[in-house]
């Protein structure tokens, strides 16, 4: 071995002859930002700032003393990857340190395929700054103060050793040098490293690898690279290996210079950002499905028409294998599922038995319907809230995710969806959100299913509610103030907001007023009208029964609250489920009682028909002035003619003119709220 130390010591000086502390470093700083003290203020380092990229390019074509630069991402009217560009070009062996406070995984990947040689978030440190700094320029003082071949070198140090050692063409180690704080990254102890072959040191095949990379290396005469994993005594790494020929023989055997960077932190981030990428990309073409499925409802004539789209899309989709929809679940009643696709309905019906036979507290369509919030199951084989039973013939169905996801709208329930996945940790936050809101939107589409159909049917089913409970305040101030109260209309302001309109005999404004806001039940009050006999009140309800039967998708007729008992009449459409509408109502008053249902014929008035009836409202008089009006653009915006100008048309006052206008106009709005 006495022909191997002049080479080797050749070959590779010893670390204190590049240590940059052995000299004044000239630094340049590109930020808007001061520099970190331990830069600014160490002694060995001559630091000059500039804060733009202009400025810094300017500076380096000037000034050939310049050891490294650091450079913020974020730069006026620039940044630092563009910088990084100009210096790779122009400097290509220049060390290049990114330090910013808004940079990202995605930045820092670009930074490390433009050759940056190293990127450090701010938050890190001025400490580790300074360390890394420190490390850049040693790395091109080996290539300096070295016997190494110039250009292999560079090469080498475009990725600064962790570790680096001299192997020969059989794979014996030759020297091993170490960085600080490399400890924990050896696989083998130093000492015992050197005079060893690779086959020692690791596995048959990897070394094997290793063997034929060396050979390579030596065959082409440049520098390969390499990434491996491997045990080291601070646990499972990732290195990659860059290898370039020594240039001289050592005891007549050719050999490479190894320079091994630990990249397990890089390969992680790169995987998280793999991930990232695929989850968002995975999102966007979800979420362009549930934009496509929420187009096809609007066309959609019945509920059992909204519900086969909304599973058949599903099913087909790429990410689910099938889907079904069922409910809504009443006190007392389970039924199966009424839509079901991708799948046979018995496998599904088999399903939904085993969840509903399960109490409230562990029944998962319960909490869906009663707490309005999905539930997520991400693996089957492995999951806490399915039962022996659920898991039994999910496994059967060969489900690997599910969800049940509620269909709610302005508080009421229409079931619930229920969707297989096609894999295993489906169902991201965002995904799940996702699909909520597909809930909601499938929700709302029943509701306006059923209200449209209400609207077009020429029959539907009357039901008579009754109400005498201490919880309904109309009820109970009917007692206590010994008035009336009616229901005149009720006006939606919201998606869950009403304003209705209440007439009141026998008590004051005020009282009535008083009284409802010591019982919290109102958010707003207005006194429309009042005299000595009634009054007219304007309510913004915090809740209400009103409000309950129209969220169940009723029309009120009328409700009459006197001596205790409150009364309402409404509306649904023929193929309504009366006992869901109920129980709902008893949601908000448990003591109410279905008194009557009947059908009733809901005859409709034609566009003719429309206007006979209005005809015969309105006087002479009304009728001429308000087509004297429409014809005159009294109407348009702006206005063609003034009403001053239309009353001298008429041969009128302008006073009699808006007397007659406002008269006619109450007709024609009455006539068609009332229709």
């Amino acid at each position: 071995m006495t022909s191997e130390r002049p080479t080797l010591e050749r070959a590779m000086p010893d670390r204190a002859t590049y240590d940059p502390a052995m000299k004044t470093v000239e630094v340049l700083y590109v930020d808007t930002a001061d520099p970190p003290p331990s830069l600014s203020d160490a002694d060995d380092v001559s630091l000059s700032t500039v804060s733009t990229a202009a400025a810094a390019r300017d500076r380096l074509a000037t000034d050939g003393s310049v050891d490294c630069v650091v450079s913020e991402y974020d730069l006026p009217e620039s940044d630092g990857l563009a910088l990084l560009e100009h210096v790779r070009h122009d400097h290509p062996n220049l060390p290049f340190v990114i330090f910013t406070g808004s940079g990202s995984e995605e930045v820092a990947s670009e930074a490390v395929g433009m050759g940056v040689t190293d990127y450090l978030p701010k938050d890190a440190g001025g400490e580790r700054l300074r360390e890394r700094v420190g490390r850049a320029v040693a790395a091109i003082s080996v290539e300096i103060e070295s016997g190494l071949s110039g250009d292999r070198l560079r090469e080498l140090t475009n990725a600064f050793p962790d570790v680096a050692f001299i192997i020969d063409e059989n794979g014996r180690y030759l020297e091993v040098m170490s960085g600080p704080g490399t400890e924990d990254l050896r696989t083998v102890e130093q000492e015992k490293l050197v005079g060893r072959q690779l086959h020692d040191a690791f596995p048959g095949p990897q070394a094997d690898r290793f063997l034929d990379l060396i050979r390579t290396t030596l065959e082409t005469g440049g520098v390969e690279t390499i990434e491996y994993r491997v045990e080291t005594a601070g646990g499972v790494r990732w290195y990659e290996g860059r290898t370039a020929p020594l240039g001289d023989t050592i005891d007549g055997r050719e050999a490479v210079v190894w320079v091994a960077r630990d990249v397990t932190d890089r390969r992680e981030n790169e995987h998280q950002l793999a991930e990232s990428r695929d989850a968002l990309t995975r999102l966007n073409r979800i979420n362009g499905l549930i934009h496509s499925i929420v187009q096809s409802l609007v066309a959609s004539a019945t509920r059992e028409e909204v519900e086969q789209i909304v599973c058949e899309e599903l099913a087909n989709s790429e990410f689910y294998e099938f889907a079904w929809v069922g409910g809504p679940w009443v006190k007392d009643e389970r039924r199966g599922p009424s839509v079901v696709a991708g799948v046979e309905r018995d496998e599904i019906e088999r399903l939904v038995e085993a969840t509903s036979t399960r109490s409230d507290d562990e029944n998962s369509l319960a909490r869906v319907i009663g707490e309005g919030v999905s539930v997520v199951v991400p693996d089957v084989t492995d999951s806490e809230i399915l039962s022996d039973r659920e898991s039994e013939i999910m496994r059967e169905l060969e489900m690997s995710s599910a969800v049940l996801v509620p269909l709610t709208y302005a508080n009421t329930n229409y079931g619930v969806l229920g969707i297989s996945g096609a894999c295993t940790g489906a169902y991201s936050d965002r995904e799940r959100t996702a699909l909520e809101t597909l809930g909601e939107m499938v929700a709302f589409a029943i509701n306006a299913v059923k209200n449209r159909n209400l609207l077009l049917s020429d029959n539907a089913i009357e039901l008579e509610l009754r109400v005498e409970s201490p919880r309904s305040s109309f009820g109970r101030l009917s007692t206590e103030l010994d008035c009336r109260f009616t229901l005149e209309g009720v006006v939606p302001i919201a998606e869950d907001r009403l304003l209705e309109y209440v007439a009141v005999e026998g008590a004051s404004a005020s009282a009535v007023i008083d009284s409802l806001d010591e019982m919290d039940v109102i958010d707003a009050a207005r006194v429309v009208t009042e005299d000595d006999e009634e009054c007219l009140l304007e309510l913004d309800p915090a809740w209400s029964g009103v409000d309950q039967l129209v969220k169940a998708g009723t029309v009120v007729k009328s409700a009459v609250a006197e001596d205790g008992v409150v009364r309402y009449v409404v509306e649904a459409s023929s193929n309504v489920n009366v006992r869901s509408v109920v129980d709902s109502f008893r949601t908000t008053y448990p003591s109410a009682e279905l008194v009557s249902k009947q059908e009733t014929d809901r005859p409709v008035d034609t566009s003719p028909e429309f206007r006979q009836t209005l005809g015969e409202d309105l006087t002479d008089k009304q009728r001429t002035a308000l087509q004297a009006a429409y014809f005159a653009g009294y109407y348009e915006y702006p206005r063609e003619s003034t009403g001053q100008e239309v009353a001298e048309s008429l041969g009128v006052s302008s006073p009699t003119l808006h007397q007659h206008l406002q008269a006619a106009h109450r007709k024609l709005v009455g006539t068609f709220l009332d229709k």
